[in-house]
């Protein structure tokens, strides 16, 4: 994939490693469109690149989403790239007296239902533009759950799974698209704030990887400790669970 020339949208762009994406790509001469809630911190952000624009939205919202397919069909009809990010998580352990339940039904909104809104809103508009790809981010807790996030880790499971079957139905179609996951390790963003590790990644190292992954055509891109899980997952999945949790002191 060549990782400039391009103009691609961006879930989660506000803070974190979407953040980070949307500098570096900027900085490579792509046009990046900046999706998150926070309109104010959005557009300051926003503002501080070059060939940015932000556009405030809930994406767990179907109008504001509605609004934001019609906005790129107007404004930016050359989109070829989507890059969902976005994501929530809850800190807790299971039979706390946490309400788990509320916790999962807004982690599946954001984590999941909305990228399987999203990627059928969208997949029509990319496949008719050139070079046209989709970049999911997952997380190295689908293979072993993070029991201090363990609704969570459910979320990033299903999210892998929908990525498996888009893989195999757009290779059954003949669709162009490249379908890339981005396997993110634990990182060191607000984001996993409520979680206590001192293996926490720097988001400019995982990005960093993601962008060598895009321009290597590697679709499963695991950069750091998820490289590490995923074998760890494949020689024997109960010491791959207690190597996340002793990650994370669970």
């Amino acid at each position: 994939m060549n990782i400039s020339g391009n103009t691609i949208l961006i879930t989660g762009a506000g803070t974190g490693m979407g953040l980070i994406a949307a500098k570096e790509l900027a900085a490579r001469g792509n046009r990046v469109i900046m999706v998150a809630r926070d309109a104010e911190r959005l557009q300051r952000e926003a503002d501080a690149l070059r060939g940015a624009q932000a556009y405030a939205c809930d994406i767990t919202d179907v109008g504001q989403v509605e609004g934001l397919v019609d906005w790129v069909q107007e404004n930016a009809p050359e989109l070829n790239v989507l890059f969902l990010n976005a994501g929530v998580t809850h800190t807790y352990r299971l039979f706390d007296g946490t309400d788990a339940a509320s916790n999962a039904r807004l982690e599946m909104l954001v984590n999941f239902v909305s990228a399987v809104d999203l990627t059928h809103r969208f997949l029509p508009l990319l496949e008719g533009r050139p070079d046209p790809a989709l970049i999911v981010t997952t997380s190295g807790v689908m293979y072993a759950p993070d029991t201090t996030n363990p609704t969570y880790s459910a979320t990033k499971a299903a999210l892998h799974s929908y990525v498996q079957s888009m893989r195999y139905r757009l290779k059954q179609v003949g669709s162009p698209l490249r379908l890339f996951e981005l396997v993110s390790p634990l990182v060191d963003t607000p984001f996993a704030s409520g979680v206590r590790s001192n293996e926490k990644a720097k988001p400019e190292t995982v990005i960093a990887d993601l962008l060598h992954g895009l321009e290597d055509d590697t679709f499963d891109i695991r950069p750091g400790s998820s490289q590490a899980l995923y074998e760890a997952w494949r020689a024997d999945p109960e010491k791959a669970v207690a190597m996340v949790n002793e990650a994370t002191g669970a």
